[in-house]
């Protein structure tokens, strides 16, 4: 019999116990052995309507390890108390499933050297991407094979806002409401709309890809507090959809690592991921692309990414404890390349008096930082306003290059306020 502590009865927790509990009959098959949850431990769990004959409940979260369960369940995010729970857990021969991205991303290295010690299963296909079964890919698919990128859409929030920016005209504060009424977004958002729970999953996907330590806190992160409606028009003008892509590289003997806003073109299928679903791009030397598209959050999403991770408990072997460890001691091959070394296209708008010779001035600034313009578009003056949006994209640049020459034009007379920057993103990525 296999006894499972479920910590955490959150929204993710409950659609977990409750999915657990409907097909425990047909998991208990699939993974050849009698399952049951014996435990269910929530910090406010005498406020939590849930109640069943068979299974015990608890407020102490650290309760479960003393317990005589064998598989321990964390679904109560954040790095704190979820840290300490499985960092113990494992300590104490306990296996652990988890949908904590930010764990996962932050602690991940000491988190797996620690698994490997005390020869537990350490499962985690749910913190990325929901039921996009990335991590199984990466980890068994995928694993004799050079992987030159990982690119996609990893954030639901994100993807919906731009979407509803792009496809009912919305501005960005009126998409961000609407997702927080349909449940998309969170009361604080910022960990979505920053690009940060982005950040987290790539940088998983770029230790299991590149076998090396975390790089989340040396990569580069944006959000898409700064994209306009005109921006989404301009860019559809142009060819293009924005999107916020996470993506991970190898380029020679470094790994790129980043999180932003980009522009992509219409005919790449990624514009073409729409509302909160998730796609995870990945580029292999001998495969080629494959692409796995689908739920990437929710209640019911995260309860099959677990359910998925049970299975694999069910067969684990000590061998499978390999997978993380960290083969590649070189470091020119672990370092993160540098943001301001990664070059790029970019898109730029830029708010000019209209007046002869400002377009000179501007294409003379970006010839002198060795920039050319592969399209221009200039707008009449937005409504009550005099000034007119100039919008360019350039060739393939550094980012510190673009930066100065940004930081040049903005200072010429003509020039009003800030250039809005954003990346192209390419099909090669």
């Amino acid at each position: 019999m296999l006894k499972i502590a479920v910590c955490g009865l959150g929204t993710v927790g409950k659609s977990f116990v409750d999915h657990f509990i409907k097909y425990q009959d047909l998991i208990s098959k699939n993974c050849g052995q009698e399952i049951e949850i014996a435990i269910i431990a929530d910090r406010s769990i005498d406020k939590k309507k849930f109640n069943h004959d068979s299974i015990e409940f608890s407020s102490d979260i650290l309760s479960v390890i003393d317990s005589d369960c064998n598989l321990i369940i964390e679904l109560i995010g954040g790095c704190e108390i979820a840290l300490q729970l499985v960092k113990k857990a494992i300590q104490n021969k306990k296996s652990v499933i988890t949908a904590n991205k930010a764990l996962i991303a932050e602690h991940g290295d000491e988190l797996f050297e620690l698994s490997k010690k005390n020869k537990v299963y350490l499962g985690f296909e749910a913190a990325v991407a929901g039921a996009v079964p990335i991590i199984n890919s990466l980890t068994h698919n995928m694993l004799n094979e050079n992987i030159l990128s990982i690119s996609g859409i990893v954030n639901g929030t994100c993807n919906y806002i731009l979407d509803q920016m792009s496809s009912d005209n919305k501005d960005f504060s009126e998409a961000l409401k609407n997702a927080k009424e349909l449940g998309y977004a969170e009361a604080d958002p910022t960990f979505d709309i920053g690009g940060f729970d982005a950040a987290h999953k790539i940088s998983i996907l770029a230790m299991l890809a590149y076998n090396i330590k975390s790089p989340y806190k040396n990569m580069h992160i944006e959000g898409i507090e700064s994209i306009e409606t005109m921006d989404i028009d301009y860019a559809t003008e142009l060819g293009y959809k924005i999107k916020h892509i996470a993506l991970a590289k190898r380029t020679n003997s470094q790994i790129e690592c980043r999180a932003h806003p980009v522009l992509i073109h219409q005919t790449n299928i990624l514009s073409n991921i729409d509302g909160v679903m998730n796609a995870v791009s990945t580029r292999g030397d001998r495969f080629g692309t494959s692409l796995l598209y689908g739920h990437g959050a929710g209640g019911d999403a995260t309860a099959s990414a677990v359910v998925s991770n049970i299975s694999d408990y069910c067969n684990f072997s000590h061998k499978d404890l390999d997978r993380y460890s960290k083969k590649d001691t070189n470091d020119e091959l672990v370092n993160v390349m540098n943001i301001n070394d990664i070059c790029s296209q970019y898109y730029l708008r830029i708010f000019a008096n209209d007046v002869p010779g400002v377009m000179a001035e501007v294409t003379s600034t970006l010839a002198s930082h060795k920039i050319s313009i592969e399209a221009v578009t200039q707008h009449e003056p937005l409504k009550d306003d005099k000034l007119i949006p100039i919008v360019m994209i350039t060739n393939s640049v550094s980012y510190k290059s673009i930066l100065s020459s940004i930081n040049t034009i903005e200072s010429l007379d003509n020039i009003s306020g800030k250039i809005n920057l954003i990346r192209v993103f390419n099909d090669n990525d």
